[in-house]
Order: C-alpha cells, then sequence, then structure tokens
C-alpha cells in the first residue's frame, strides 16, 4: 500500500519534492493556498527595469499527473494526530508531512511601513507591488532614494543590494543620477552580511557614492514627515522610500505548539530537515528555521534530500548556498558556502549575470526534474573548500 505524503505549500521545493516521489510508492498530495507559482526573483526585474514579464504560471500544469492537488489553505497541524486541517474544514491524514509553508510579508511590525509600501511598492511580496514601485521610480525626477531591509531575516539576502545597484543604474540612464542621493541602510554592520562578499559589494557602492548606514534597525516611519527612524536614534529623510518589509512564518497553528519560534518559524534539524522532535515531519523552504539564506535554491536542495529520505537513500543537508547576485552594469557574481564551507569570495563576471538570467528562463523545467543532473553536475562543480577538509 502507498504511504500518504501531504505537502503542505506549493512553491518551488514542494513542487520539486511532489514530482520527485515515486507515485507506485507514494500517494501525493499537496495543499497550496495558491493555484498560481509565482517565480519570485522576476520581482526584482519587475521593480527596477520595468520588465514585461509573466512570472506566474498555473500550478496544476506544473505537477505531475499523479500528484493530487488541493486548492486550500492549512490552518492547522496536529502532529500527534498526524493531521492536517484547512481552512474549508478538509482533515488529511498523512504517514508523511512535508511543511513547505513558505514565509510572508508582515508590514504592520513596523509603524508607518503598511502605509509606506502601500504609496511606493516594494519588491518583495507581490506583482502588482513590484510594478507599483517601478512606477515609483518613473516618477522620481530627483531627491533621496532610500533603500533597506527593516529586520535582519530576508528572503534572498542579495536582494536588497541588486536593488541599490539597479537603482543607480537606473537613475544613470535617465540622467538623474547628478540630482539624486541613495543611502542603503542595513541592520548589519557592513553592506552585505557575509564578509568574503562584502569585500567585492563595499567597494562598488562606495564606486557609485551610494551612502550606507549600518546599524540601522528601523524603528519606525513617519509618513507626514518623510522620515524613517531607528531603534539606535538615527534618522533618514527619504523622497521614495523602498523598503524590504519583515518575514514571518506561515500562520499556521501547531500542536505542539513548540515546533515553531516566535517568528513563526518551524524549528528543523539543519541536516535531517525532520522537525522538532518528528521522525516523520520534515520541514523545507522559507518556512524552516534553518542557519542558511533563505531562497529558491536552499528549497531545491532541500528538497531532493528529503525525496531520498523517504525512498530510504542515505541523505544529509550541508546548508549548501548558491544565490545569484546581480551587480548591476552587466555583471554578478555568487554567493556560494554551506555549513561546512566559508563563503567564497567569487570575481563578478559577464558570465555570472547571464547565468542568473538564463536560470529565469528554465526555472520552469527545473520544478519537474528534468534538469536534475545538469544540477547535480553544476553543485558537484561548484562546491566549496570544507573547513574540514584535509582534517584527520
Amino acid at each position: 500500500m502507498a504511504a500518504r505524503v501531504v505537502i503542505a505549500g506549493g512553491g518551488s521545493g514542494a513542487t520539486i519534492l511532489a514530482n520527485a516521489l515515486d507515485h507506485r510508492r507514494f500517494e501525493v498530495t499537496m495543499v497550496s493556498a495558491s493555484l498560481e507559482h509565482l517565480f519570485q526573483p522576476a520581482l526584482l526585474y519587475i521593480a527596477f527595469k520595468g520588465a514585461p514579464v509573466n512570472p506566474v504560471r498555473d500550478q496544476r500544469k506544473l505537477l505531475a499527473k499523479k500528484v493530487a492537488l488541493l486548492h486550500d489553505r492549512v490552518t492547522r497541524v496536529d502532529l500527534p494526530r498526524q493531521r492536517v486541517e484547512t481552512a474549508s474544514g478538509e482533515n488529511l491524514d498523512y504517514d508523511y508531512l512535508v511543511l513547505a509553508t513558505g514565509m510572508g510579508t508582515d508590514p504592520a511590525q513596523i509603524p508607518g511601513l503598511a502605509e509606506i509600501s502601500a504609496r511606493f511598492g516594494d519588491y518583495h511580496s507581490t506583482v502588482a507591488q513590484a510594478r507599483k514601485l517601478w512606477q515609483s521610480l518613473q516618477a522620481f525626477g530627483g531627491g533621496t532614494i532610500v533603500l533597506g531591509q527593516s529586520s535582519p531575516i530576508c528572503k534572498c539576502p542579495p536582494s536588497p543590494i541588486e536593488g541599490i545597484l539597479l537603482a543607480d543604474e537606473l537613475l544613470r540612464a535617465r540622467h538623474l543620477r547628478q540630482r539624486s542621493r541613495l543611502v542603503f541602510f542595513t541592520p548589519y554592520p557592513r553592506p552585505y552580511p557575509a564578509a568574503p562578499i562584502n569585500e567585492l559589494v563595499e567597494p562598488i557602492l562606495a564606486d557609485r557614492g551610494i551612502e550606507v548606514m549600518r546599524f540601522f534597525d528601523v524603528d519606525r516611519i513617519d509618513a507626514a514627515s518623510s522620515t524613517i527612524h531607528s531603534i539606535e536614534g538615527d534618522e533618514v529623510h527619504f523622497d521614495l522610500p523602498i523598503i524590504v518589509p519583515p518575514f514571518v512564518g506561515a500562520d499556521i497553528a501547531y500542536e505542539p505548539p513548540d515546533v515553531v519560534d516566535p517568528d513563526r518559524f518551524v524549528i528543523t534539524d539543519q541536516r535531517t530537515l525532520r522537525v522538532k522532535g518528528m521522525d516523520n515531519v520534515f520541514a523545507i523552504g522559507d518556512g524552516a528555521n534553518l542557519p542558511t539564506s533563505k531562497a529558491g535554491v536552499g528549497a531545491h536542495l532541500e528538497a531532493g534530500v528529503v525525496a531520498r529520505t523517504l525512498q530510504g537513500r542515505p541523505a544529509s543537508f550541508n546548508g549548501r548556498t548558491n544565490c545569484p547576485f546581480d551587480l548591476a552594469g552587466g555583471r554578478g557574481t555568487f554567493v556560494i558556502g554551506s555549513y561546512d564551507a566559508p563563503v567564497v569570495k567569487l570575481r563578478p563576471s559577464r558570465l555570472h549575470h547571464a547565468m542568473k538570467m538564463l536560470f529565469g528562463r528554465i526555472y520552469w523545467l527545473s520544478l519537474r526534474g528534468w534538469l536534475e543532473p545538469a544540477f547535480r553536475l553544476y553543485f558537484g562543480i561548484t562546491a566549496p573548500p570544507s573547513r574540514r577538509a584535509g582534517a584527520p
């Protein structure tokens, strides 16, 4: 008899896992609150380049035929009873559960942020918000653009730097740079948290005349005076604010409740991907509290680990990151590292930028698993040197 696998969520990791499982051995049900699958990295280019792309596909067309898709929202997960409850009243029992619930934005955490986001847009939530930000940039005629992240948790860590660099590129193309001030703020002690990448990024920011405000934890935003205030007592005036909102895990009730942290991220073993205290429940993607970047490549690799584990093969997640990083001007790099290897300082090049653009074209194929041999080869070739290398 086939084992019942319930996958809560419909993002990239959930889709890759659903398609990877042997449907002769597993009865797979995906529960997704949306039938639209969003390629989230495209929001950056919609917001800063006005890219006329459609980054959304029908989730039903991305799944193997034997995967059952339930269009519903998970509201409660009862781990002792092995049951998932939904908004419509469905009760799904399982043998294995995979939580791929992702994370969402919560501008309400910062006073004034919801008003600012509704007025100017952002590039971390929806296509409509990204298009609104593009319209705000088109209407900008000079002044101060302030961009930064409002909390330490960020979806796609390179994206704040990518945003300010692409804003600089846009202003130069529109001959507005000399009439504009660009300010980048961060809660960290340096523009990019990982030191090797910061060694590449900080000189680029300085060369392009972009000011950096370090240790700037947003406390509140005063729309009336166009000012952002920090917890530390600093402030910055804006004409156009571009704020990366706070992120939180999905609003789901859990039994027991202590399997999620205060920000609603699922407490997950960083190697096995099993949820705290559970042998048959796993968490992948942005909704897990893993000590690694919240980015699509992580969800992709984690899905592979869970698929191999469920099929009785040895598997462990090494925390691998491989985030493409657009440095504007047609150049880019990658943030590559793992639990056991420091982030690699990879020289920027046009090839790296082209690789990021190519992935946007092949993303939909990758969800079906058709490109897995190529991905395994690539991840093997680009594996960062481990700290453990040469250890006895």
